[in-house]
């Protein structure tokens, strides 16, 4: 189950690594103008009768109800284990198996009883896709990547960042170690759309929940770009330490890599540049935006 807006920059490569572990893609577009719909047409045509797409016409965008949607979908569809993998996530490509028995597949899915989530350990890329980070909030994670369907979980509320569904506990399951493969997040992999990209959270969430303060707003999408300073108070080291993505992590995909535009200019910069042009620059005071606005 893949969400996506405005993801031409990755989306073409991320679904096919998808595709690659996954029987079926279910793929929910919101509100894109950036080619990613035509990326997923073409998607529908290569993988016929793998790949659903649901295109959404509403403007606001509401996380859980587009995680709920997709959901729906992959249940119609039949499905029994349900992968969450965002636009720019992909497997590193050690765990992707050469046929079911094997891989991320036969040494984890397979293994997962209800009731259980599996988390992989997760890569966050900085400064291009050869290295992620190896200390403080953004090193060490863990990212929840696939469970066993239960028809009581699901996503419900309005809220951002809520990976996990929800309805009944989940326990985590932890078969692979860090360092030996998991997800890469290349989230971080361009600084520019990194920066604009938490602009936008900001700008949103002062929209979307404007009794939030702006202190807690900009702490919040500020730790990723203004860590590197140190602050013991939020966590952050006085400077990131960075690991080496492995060559095996990447090999599998070398033929898929023409997909992939890093630099692409990110939309979240003409979009933070319209709301704060809409709604004018007071409704944003104390809100960092990195120079985008």
């Amino acid at each position: 189950m893949m969400p996506v807006r405005n993801e031409a920059w990755v989306l073409g490569f991320s679904a096919r690594v998808a595709l690659m572990w996954c029987d079926e893609l279910v793929i929910r577009i919101h509100s894109s103008n950036d080619g990613s719909w035509e990326i997923v047409e073409g998607l529908v045509k290569e993988y016929a009768g793998r790949v659903m797409a649901i295109q959404g016409g509403e403007s606001d965008w509401d996380e859980m109800a587009h995680r709920q949607n997709m959901l729906n979908s992959a249940r119609l569809r039949g499905a029994t284990h349900l992968a969450i993998i965002d636009a720019d996530e992909v497997l590193t490509g050690d765990l992707v198996p050469h046929d079911r028995y094997y891989g991320i597949r036969g040494h984890a899915l397979s293994a997962l009883t209800e009731g259980e989530i599996l988390q992989l350990p997760g890569y966050n890329v900085r400064n291009g896709i050869s290295q992620y980070h190896s200390n403080g909030i953004w090193g060490n994670r863990w990212f929840s990547t696939a469970f066993r369907d239960d028809p009581r979980l699901g996503w419900t509320g309005d809220k951002f960042h809520s990976r996990e569904p929800e309805g009944v506990p989940l326990t985590p399951y932890r078969p692979i170690a860090q360092g030996q493969g998991g997800v890469m997040h290349l989230w971080g992999a361009s600084e520019r759309r990194l920066r604009a990209k938490h602009a936008w959270y900001k700008v949103t969430e002062r929209l979307r929940w404007p009794e939030k303060s702006s202190e807690v707003i900009d702490v919040m999408y500020s730790l990723a770009i203004k860590g590197i300073t140190g602050d013991p108070a939020i966590g952050t080291p006085a400077s990131w330490t960075y690991a080496s993505v492995p060559a095996s992590w990447w090999a599998p995909y070398q033929h898929l890599m023409r997909y992939l535009d890093v630099d692409a200019e990110p939309w979240q910069e003409t979009e933070v540049r319209k709301l704060v042009a809409e709604h004018g620059k007071e409704k944003f005071q104390g809100l960092d935006l990195f120079g985008v606005a």
